[in-house]
């Protein structure tokens, strides 16, 4: 959901592009773990991915123990990602925040001579970058990606998870999860335009980048986007 349009657009330039789903969604409210595989890949034949993996840890007991971080490295040297694409390590949900410092052990580890991640260790990888994708809780970015021209694709992206929009009430008559409540899509939808706002475009995507990069033509790069006065 934090980025899915980066992937689309990115997968539409000509990138390799691809998904590791920690979990199965064992513990969601709605759907069954099933389910949440077919609408994964779904979603991700509409993103264009050229890859989409499930590493197996169970869902509500993300971890970045020893051997999860094991599972993460197998993946990683398999795939050998150029730039990858964490959860935030400060989110609502502990899994997701879980899942981002695990994600920060593996890229470490992934590029360690001497460390084995056991059976099926496709030998050493060095991600290029890790970064963090904005979602429940905001920070202030590093850059912005102008998702405009995918942001339809992200939204049929998103809505391929129909299990999870299903409306679904409490006794009380509210809604089982803010998923389920009317609106929700176009409500999520506004982060975008509101990130939009402040890059001077339509519909953008913020991210964190733990290590900056660096520029070889800092001129052409800053020269780039909307003029200053354009952002808010």
């Amino acid at each position: 959901m934090s980025s899915g349009g980066w992937l689309a657009l990115a997968s539409k330039q000509g990138y390799r592009t691809g998904i590791i789903h920690l979990t199965k969604g064992e513990m969601g409210t709605h759907g069954t773990a099933q389910q949440r595989v077919k609408e994964a890949r779904d979603a991700g034949r509409i993103l264009g991915l050229s890859a989409l993996e499930f590493a197996g840890l169970i869902d509500g007991h993300v971890n970045d123990d020893e051997k999860s971080v094991a599972v993460l490295v197998r993946l990683i040297r398999r795939l050998r990602p150029g730039v990858l694409i964490a959860p935030p390590t400060v989110c609502h949900h502990p899994d997701h925040e879980a899942a981002g410092r695990l994600a920060i052990k593996a890229v470490h580890f992934a590029a360690l001579k001497k460390y084995s991640a056991g059976r099926g260790d496709g030998g050493v990888h060095k991600v290029k970058r890790i970064v963090h994708a904005r979602y429940s809780v905001p920070f202030d970015p590093s850059f912005y990606v102008d998702v405009s021209s995918v942001i339809g694709t992200k939204l049929t992206a998103i809505a391929a998870y129909a299990g999870q929009f299903v409306t679904s009430l409490e006794k009380t008559g509210e809604p089982k999860t803010r998923m389920s409540r009317p609106g929700f899509l176009d409500q999520f939808i506004s982060v975008t335009a509101s990130y939009g706002l402040k890059a001077g475009c339509a519909h953008a995507e913020a991210y964190y980048a733990r290590v900056a990069p660096t520029l070889k033509d800092p001129i052409k790069t800053l020269n780039e986007g909307p003029s200053h006065h354009l952002i808010r």
